[in-house]
């Protein structure tokens, strides 16, 4: 049913709008509605409470967890235990400890993630499993395999490119968010059989912060 909007005439006491008979039907069936799809029809399902939480506890309930992009999330911080879907990336992520960390699935296998940092203009870092201290580390991706890359916190200095050889082109095949000039996150998809198994990361601004890529 379309909200019925009680008719109050165009000017007070003009006899134009609805009697006070129609007037409270429309009422009526106005919550009768409201009743029906909140409650039983007599009681509203108390589904937030005082606290601001909320407490669904059957039906088959719909809330979407949509961002376009990785630099439309918000604050982690902020939202710490919140959840999202981020469509660019095709990934679901959760708040933890002032970042968003992305949850493994299916269509992205196995899931590692690397966060950069920088030496001046000279070099990268890395920290995340496995990886290697020092300036400009090499790195093994393994196929079938999905890397995160994040240099958020760099992105407008450094940008970073997975490229075909130091100097060269970027890789395309399997990375989203190359160059990643908008968001800071590069995401690579390994392919079975990728064109090229010996790449490189590089800053597009600084051609000395460069480390291999070997695909194995």
């Amino acid at each position: 049913m379309a909200k019925q909007a009680v008719g109050i005439g165009t000017t007070a006491n003009d006899g134009t709008g609805d009697t006070l008979r129609v007037g409270a039907d429309k009422i009526n069936d106005n919550f009768d509605e409201i009743y029906a799809a909140l409650g039983n029809g007599t009681t509203l399902t108390d589904i937030i409470d005082t606290n601001g939480v909320l407490d669904v506890s059957q039906g088959a309930n719909k809330i979407v967890f949509y961002y376009a992009a990785f630099s439309d999330l918000p604050s982690a911080s902020t939202y710490h235990g919140a959840v999202a879907h981020v469509h660019a990336l095709g990934g679901m992520y959760f708040a933890h400890g002032g970042a968003w960390v992305r949850l493994n699935d299916e269509a992205s296998g196995p899931l590692t993630k690397y966060t950069a940092g920088v030496n001046g203009s000279s070099a990268y870092t890395f920290t995340g499993p496995g990886a290697t201290s020092g300036n400009n580390p090499n790195f093994t991706f393994y196929k079938g395999h999905t890397y995160l890359i994040d240099n958020t916190a760099n992105v407008s200095s450094h940008p970073l490119q997975i490229r075909t050889s130091n100097g060269g082109s970027a890789f395309t095949t399997g990375v989203t968010d190359n160059y990643n000039s908008t968001t800071g996150l590069t995401q690579f998809i390994v392919p079975h059989e990728p064109s090229d198994t010996s790449l490189v990361y590089q800053c597009t601004n600084h051609s000395s912060m460069v480390g291999n890529i070997t695909i194995v």
